[in-house]
């Protein structure tokens, strides 16, 4: 070739000739994505692999949501357990019933037994069991500390919301008494003083405005999070795979040998995976939210950013996996034995609450914990920054991860 200038052989045909060429010098950026794009046409460069990869997983949640998402209409069963009868119990009860997703079924306190109630809870019967322990009323007013007591099976985030709302009344209770007290030295002034207050709150405008941020109680929310976690790993699997064919039959050898520098084309396979995991979690949300018109309960830029993140991670995972086998067909083997019991260990398919504590405490050590674990802080009301510990965890595992098969996953290496 004159100059010396050469094209560099990306894929080799069966007569040794080369099908796709990338120029020398093409900088860090042109050689990066002429091979990421390669990358992606591989994997989803014919009709199987486009249905498997990306319709399959569309239609299995479609049916999920078809199937379990019309439970949302149900209203969450939970008991009401007023051992106080005081009138300061009664904005308690009132704040439940203003929710309007749950459905309150006061106990009377002379014939119902607490542990009954407890157990039928934790047996399912119940979502929810809220006591208010007695001498509420009366240590409200007194200044004395006192507590509402939350009993549920394990946590989801519509009774997440539950806690935060009698949390939040008992403190504007308590702080309405500690105001009164200050101004008020005998009980029945004091009172009559928070009577008052409290009349004035409601009747001056001082309101809460309340928005669903997440789900009645049904099986849809949990099966969608997890099955989206799950089919983004086994999609990058499939990609990741490809690179460890590249290296079985040399022909990374031979890229590796090109005057391209290894940080692009290592670049370029990584950003080939990302930008197919991109693809099909871009499309199951929309098509999830906007189609199907399943919502999350979380909005929809932050659900992308939280996917995104255990997507950069799921990359890192499935890479550092396969620097550690020397031929792809023993790469499947290994994935089944990480994509599998880390997703039912991170929660993919049942609440982390459910486990032993062993179990809680390994669970920490996978992408797909952090990431539903984002997601609930999420549809609770957290912002962006206030899941940015979920985030950075992601972040870390993705660039620990990456580094190390990056370093590893050399034709060198075979």
């Amino acid at each position: 070739m004159a100059g010396g200038a050469h094209p560099r052989c990306d894929y080799s045909d069966d007569s040794g000739g080369c099908r796709v060429q990338i120029p020398e010098g093409g900088g860090v950026n042109v050689n990066s994505l002429i091979i990421a794009n390669l990358h992606i046409r591989r994997t989803l460069g014919n009709r199987k692999a486009l249905i498997a990869l990306v319709l399959l997983p569309i239609l299995v949640i479609s049916g999920i949501v078809g199937l379990f998402g019309r439970s949302s209409d149900v209203r969450v069963s939970v008991a009401l357990l007023n051992a106080d009868g005081g009138w300061l119990s009664e904005p308690v009860a009132d704040a439940i019933r203003d929710v309007g997703i749950y459905e309150v079924l006061e106990q009377d306190p002379a014939s119902t037994d607490l542990e009954r109630l407890k157990g039928e809870v934790y047996d399912g019967k119940r979502g929810a069991l809220v006591y208010i322990p007695p001498d509420f009323t009366a240590k409200l007013l007194s200044g004395e500390e006192t507590a509402i007591q939350l009993i549920r099976k394990n946590e989801r985030s519509w009774n997440v919301s539950l806690g935060l709302t009698l949390s939040e009344t008992t403190n504007r209770l308590a702080g309405t008494a500690a105001l009164a007290a200050a101004a008020e030295e005998g009980p029945e002034e004091r009172e009559r003083l928070v009577r008052s207050m409290l009349e004035k709150q409601a009747a001056e405008g001082l309101r809460a405005e309340r928005e669903q941020i997440v789900h009645r109680a049904n099986n849809a929310y949990v099966l969608v999070i997890g099955l989206m976690l799950v089919f983004v790993m086994m999609l990058v699997n499939q990609s990741i795979h490809g690179v460890v064919e590249d290296r079985d039959n040399r022909t990374m050898a031979r890229i590796f040998a090109a005057p391209v520098r290894a940080s692009e084309i290592a670049l370029g396979n990584f950003l080939g995976c990302f930008l197919l995991g991109t693809i099909q979690l871009v499309l199951i949300l929309a098509v999830t939210r906007y189609v199907i018109g399943f919502d999350l309960g979380v909005p929809f830029g932050v659900l992308v950013a939280v996917m995104e993140c255990f997507l950069l991670a799921a990359v890192g995972l499935s890479t550092a996996a396969a620097a550690l086998v020397k031929n792809s067909s023993m790469l499947g083997s290994i994935n089944n034995m990480i994509v599998v019991p880390t997703c039912m260990l991170g929660g993919c398919f049942w609440p982390i609450a459910m486990m032993p504590d062993f179990m809680r405490k390994l669970a920490n050590f996978t992408p797909q914990r952090w990431a539903i674990s984002a997601l609930e802080q999420a549809s609770a009301g957290e912002s962006l920054a206030g899941i940015g510990l979920q985030l950075g965890v992601l972040g870390l595992f993705a660039a620990v991860l990456l580094a190390f098969g990056s370093y590893v996953l050399r034709p060198a290496d075979r």
